[in-house]
Formats: structure tokens, C-alpha cells, sequence
């Protein structure tokens, strides 16, 4: 047979078989699209959006508009997650205004409307009680003749009461008997400023001391997982032997600290003078306030310290709780501050607020990062493995080991998306963080890291790993830490959003970015990174799906040395990177043109290369000034 014929042949063939074959794709109908449900979730200056349908695309466009506006505005379009749904969010809104929502293909349209949050939480008590430490025990809870404990109060509370709180120390462990009602929380508030939780004992009498040099014990009789010394952290031995031959966790040479040998009851201390020279807190109890399975639960203006009978002692914690609010309180010298854990049983949504808090305990951040990593000491500023639309805005966080965790990384649940779907992290200042400042672990679905201001840490933004997203990180600044601006681990593979940040460090050799495992689906506009060894730097293989483009990228090494390595391969110049890999095509290597980066300021001078040099990315970055958005967390004379 000619070959010519036989081509022929084969043609026909490949024909009849895709006329007969039940896999063709010649009389194959598509399956149609279908809308079934679009849910908005509205917070303060952003809703989240969740369209739910039959075989829906991988994308959708994203119209939003205020009441009495005609115009439909332009959003980030919508992502679709394992589940099926698509995903997405919207930006810069009005707080307390209605916004009508619409999503189209171009064939199927559903419309919503919602109604943003108030900046503040509007709360009328229905009626007081009072508690004073002071007061004369038999008390009703008037004014006259208040509760001596904030548990009394509390146990006398219904929905719209108002339990107010004198100054003093208060040495208790407070549990809530019932719930408020909806918009009626059961509000427990100082009416000072020094209204104090302690759960800590003062250790008086005398230290026995032991054959062993600089070694001293007390007869507590009872298990801890904290010490304070003198008011700050003490450092916790993972063994006696250490502690007696003054050796820390993984090895590292610790001169001071605790352990508690239970089967003794016996307290040991290693101590460079005699411990009776100082004050010594050892918790007696657990937690400040416990809410299990509460709803409408508020708590402000509180200082609480020194809990931590065992490694989960903290500030408020919340068991599948819903609607708590958690604000102006100063929580330290704990191992967490706030923790918000639902693990699925919960039927009502979360809508937690954590605002305008302080939480610290030093000096955690000042022992040797190997000393305390995977021990009992690595604590967390505020953990959230909530429910739906938590806020978390306006707290200072510092001096901790990590700073705020969201979602969960247990294997059981590593993929749901409903643990913290829906979460704002914003405006919160963190610094000096031994660990990640900003930890997202697990589904993290449209949880969203907006203006937050990170200083001296070790890691800004930890992606290990997401799994499905989107997650978005916004407008934030990442700056002198000492390993990279963001860590990418553990094979992180959903969709991540990076937009308008930036990340500067001074450290000798210091990466900008550095990836520890490959990375897919990742989206990276708009942002300044500067660092003195490679611009990034990834040494494996494997990454997919990523666009990363019109970034500042920006090392100090010069022309002598590979700014950029990308799967193990070197590149001298950004031009080499985007023809070898299709990265950072319109990026550029320019100096940033920061005012001050060395006093903190990282706004733009006039002469900055970064003015008028972003992408417009509908729905994030829209009012900008000039030609164009600029590159970085701040545009070039705006706020």
C-alpha cells in the first residue's frame, strides 16, 4: 500500500471509531452549567462570596455595586475550590452599606444583596451587675453591693446583661452557664483600667537546694506548664537531667530554667543566684475564660496573666462558640492568648471579632529559635481554627514565638474548608516574632491578610501548607526578617493571591524569598522584595501553575552573582528568568525608592521606579492615583 493511500486509510479508521466510540467527543454533549445558590458572607470592608452550582467553571465574573448606584464595578474574579464551589471576595467597601452582588458566566446570572458591618459592634445593656474584689461577701450585684467574683456575676447573667467589673486582681477561672441571644451578647467588661485575672500564685518559703551547683527545688505538689520569673517567662527543660547539666531542648546550652518532676512534686530550678532573691508565678489555673459551646459572649478591657497549668493555658478560649467578641484586653505570660477552635459540631456560624488586643510573653523571643521549635514553650499570639467570618483586626501581637495561626493543620482536616472559611486578619501590627508572624495552615478559604505592619521576625507569611484557598495576602509590609519575607512548605498547593506587599531586609546574604518545597497555583502582583542574597531562590522541582509578574525584586549582590534561582538553575538577570520560565516578564530589579528603610519607612520617594509601575487588578487595587497602581504596600502620596 502507497503511503499516501494508507494515510487515507487511517483517516477513515479514526473516523468510524469516533462515530461509534461512546468516549467520542464528536456527538458528545457538554454538560450545561447550572447557578443553584449564591451566598454572601458580609464583614466590616470586604464580603465573601460562595456560589454553589452544577459544573461550574473554573473562573467567574464578579460584579458588585452599592444600593442606588447603576453602575456595575469590576471585582477579582471568582476561583474554584475542591468542593466545586467558586470562590471569591470583595475589597474595599463601606462599612454598614448594602451591596448587591452578581456572578456570570456569561450565561447563567444570580444576584444578591448584603449589608456590611458596622465599624463598631452596637451594644445597649438591658440591665448591670456589678463586681468589686472589695466588696463584703453576701453582695446581690447592685451597685451598692456588688459580687466579689467576676464567676458570680457571670452566673447571674442573661442575655443583655452587662457584667461590669471593678479594678482589682481577681485569681480565678471564669466558664460561662448559658449563652446570650442574637445581637444580645452577655457582656463581662472592666469599668476601669487595671481589672486583673491572675492565675498564678506567688511561691513563698524557702528553696531547698541540691547537691547540684545552681540547681534548687520548691514542694509545689502539683503540675505545671508555665513558670514566671520576676514577672517574665522562665525557660522550661525538657528533662532533669537537663536541667541539672544545663541543656535545653534539641541540645542547645540553656543557663536558666524549670522542670517539674511530678512523681517528687518537686519544682527544680536552675537559677544563677538563689531563687528566693526573686518572685516567682506558678499558675494554679487553666484559663482566663472559658466559653464551651457559648454563644454571644463579650469580653473587654481585661489584663489577664500568668495561666498555664497545662500547654494549652490561655487567655479566652472558645469551644465551638459563635458570635464572641474579644477586645481592648492585654493578655500575657501564657501560652496563648486566644484560642477559637469549632471541630464541626458547631450549627451556628462563627462571626468572632478579636480586636484591639495586646498579647505578648517575653522573652520567649530572645532564646535560641532551636530551643524552644517543637517543644512545649511554642506558644501562639492568637489561634483561629473558627467557624465562618471571623474578624481579627487591630491588635498588637509581640514577643511571642508565632504570632496568628489560622485554619488547622491536622491531617483529619486539613482539607476542610469550612475550618475558618471566611476570616479577616487586618490591620494588626506584629513584632518580634521568634517563628511565622502569619501562619494560614489547611483549606484556608478565602481567608484574607490585609495591612498588616510585620517587624523583626523570622517569617512574614508562612504558605505550609494551603491546600485549597483562595487565600489572599494584601497591602501588607514584611520587614527585617531573618529567614523570608514568605516560606513556602510542605507542598503548598491552593490558591494564593499576593498582592501590593512589601519585604525588606538588611540581613547579610539574606534571600528575599525563599522556597523550601515546590509551590503550585500562585499569583503575585504588584509587590517589592528586597534582600541581599538571591532575589528567590527555589532548589527543587515540581512548581506548576504559578504567575508572578510585574514585582520588584531587588538584591544587593550585584552583577557578580545569580540574582534568581528557580527549580535549581541560576539565572543572572530577570530578563534570563522570564525567557527561560515565563516569570516576572514585566518585573524589574530596580533599587525600591524606599524614604527611609533603615528608620521604618517604606512609603515611595517621587524619584521611585516603583510609582505608576503596577498592574490594575479589578477589585483590589482600583483608586489608584497616577497612570498606573504603584508596586508595593503604598501608593505614592495616599495613606
Amino acid at each position: 500500500m502507497k503511503f499516501s493511500k494508507f494515510l487515507c486509510w487511517i483517516g477513515r479508521v479514526t473516523l468510524l471509531l469516533a462515530l461509534i466510540s461512546p468516549f467520542s467527543s464528536v456527538h458528545a454533549t457538554p454538560k450545561a452549567t447550572a447557578f443553584t445558590l449564591l451566598k454572601l458572607y458580609p464583614n466590616i470592608e470586604t464580603i465573601g462570596v460562595a456560589l454553589t452550582g452544577e459544573n461550574l467553571p473554573a473562573s467567574a465574573t464578579l460584579l458588585y455595586r452599592k444600593k442606588g448606584e447603576t453602575i456595575w464595578r469590576a471585582a477579582h474574579p471568582m476561583t474554584r475550590i475542591s468542593d466545586g464551589r467558586l470562590i471569591g471576595s470583595l475589597f474595599n467597601l463601606s462599612p454598614s452599606t448594602i451591596y448587591h452582588v452578581k456572578v456570570t458566566d456569561g450565561t447563567n446570572t444570580l444576584v444578591r444583596s448584603a449589608t456590611t458591618q458596622a465599624v463598631d459592634l452596637p451594644y445597649a445593656a438591658a440591665s448591670a451587675i456589678y463586681v468589686d474584689d472589695d466588696a463584703p461577701p453576701g453582695g446581690d450585684g447592685s451597685a451598692s453591693a456588688p459580687y466579689r467574683t467576676i464567676q458570680e456575676g457571670v452566673n447571674h447573667a442573661v442575655a443583655g446583661t452587662q457584667v461590669l467589673v471593678a479594678d482589682g486582681v481577681y485569681r480565678e477561672a471564669v466558664t460561662f452557664p448559658i449563652s446570650g441571644a442574637s445581637k444580645n451578647w452577655i457582656q463581662v467588661k472592666a469599668e476601669g483600667n487595671a481589672a486583673i485575672l491572675d492565675g498564678s500564685e506567688t511561691l513563698t518559703g524557702n528553696w531547698a537546694s541540691t547537691t547540684t551547683n545552681k540547681v534548687w527545688f520548691y514542694k509545689l505538689n502539683r503540675s505545671i506548664a508555665y513558670l514566671a520569673r520576676d514577672g517574665k517567662r522562665f525557660y522550661n527543660y525538657d528533662t532533669l537531667a537537663g536541667l541539672k547539666q544545663g541543656v535545653g531542648h534539641q541540645g542547645v546550652a540553656m543557663n536558666e530554667g524549670w522542670f517539674y518532676e511530678a512523681s517528687a512534686g518537686r519544682l527544680y530550678v536552675r537559677n544563677l543566684d538563689d531563687p528566693k532573691n526573686h518572685s516567682w508565678q506558678a499558675p494554679k489555673l487553666n484559663h482566663a475564660f472559658d466559653i464551651n459551646a457559648r454563644h454571644w459572649i463579650w469580653i473587654e478591657g481585661f489584663e489577664m496573666r500568668f495561666y498555664g497549668l497545662r500547654t494549652d493555658g490561655c487567655g479566652v478560649c472558645a469551644l465551638n462558640a459563635s458570635h464572641i467578641v474579644i477586645r481592648k484586653n492585654k493578655i500575657h505570660h501564657m501560652q496563648l492568648g486566644v484560642y477559637i477552635n469549632w471541630n464541626g459540631t458547631a450549627t451556628q456560624g462563627n462571626d468572632t471579632r478579636i480586636e484591639l488586643n495586646e498579647i505578648y510573653d517575653p522573652p520567649v523571643n530572645e532564646w535560641p529559635w532551636k530551643a524552644v521549635k517543637g517543644s512545649t514553650m511554642e506558644g501562639t499570639g492568637i489561634v483561629l481554627r473558627g467557624h465562618i467570618g471571623a474578624i481579627v483586626r487591630d491588635n498588637v501581637i509581640h514577643h511571642l514565638f508565632n504570632g496568628i495561626y489560622t485554619g488547622t493543620s491536622a491531617s483529619a482536616a486539613i482539607e476542610n474548608p469550612a475550618v475558618a472559611f471566611d476570616a479577616d486578619i487586618y490591620n494588626n501590627a506584629i513584632h518580634h516574632i521568634s517563628d511565622d508572624a502569619l501562619e494560614p495552615e489547611g483549606a484556608c478559604v478565602n481567608q484574607r491578610f490585609r495591612n498588616n505592619r510585620v517587624d523583626t521576625i523570622l517569617v512574614g507569611f508562612s504558605n505550609a501548607p494551603i491546600t485549597q484557598g483562595p487565600a489572599w495576602v494584601i497591602r501588607n509590609t514584611f520587614t527585617n526578617f531573618t529567614s523570608t519575607s514568605i516560606k513556602w512548605a510542605l507542598q503548598p498547593d491552593g490558591a494564593l493571591f499576593i498582592y501590593h506587599n512589601t519585604s525588606w531586609t538588611n540581613a547579610t546574604g539574606l534571600n528575599a524569598m525563599s522556597l523550601i518545597t515546590w509551590t503550585k497555583n500562585s499569583t503575585m502582583r504588584n509587590n517589592i522584595f528586597q534582600g541581599n542574597g538571591y532575589a528567590f531562590e527555589e532548589t527543587v522541582t515540581g512548581s506548576t501553575g504559578n504567575a508572578w509578574n510585574f514585582n520588584n525584586w531587588y538584591t544587593t549582590r550585584g552583577a557578580a552573582g545569580a540574582h534568581f534561582k528557580w527549580e535549581n538553575i541560576a539565572y543572572q538577570t530577570m530578563s534570563q528568568l522570564c525567557a527561560a520560565t515565563g516569570l516576572e516578564c514585566n518585573g524589574h530589579e530596580s533599587a525600591p525608592g524606599f524614604v527611609n528603610a533603615l528608620g521604618g519607612d517604606f512609603t515611595l520617594q517621587p524619584s521611585s521606579p516603583n510609582i505608576d509601575r503596577g498592574a490594575v487588578i479589578s477589585g483590589v487595587n482600583d483608586s489608584y492615583a497616577g497612570a498606573a497602581p504603584d508596586v508595593g504596600a503604598f501608593e505614592y502620596g495616599g495613606e
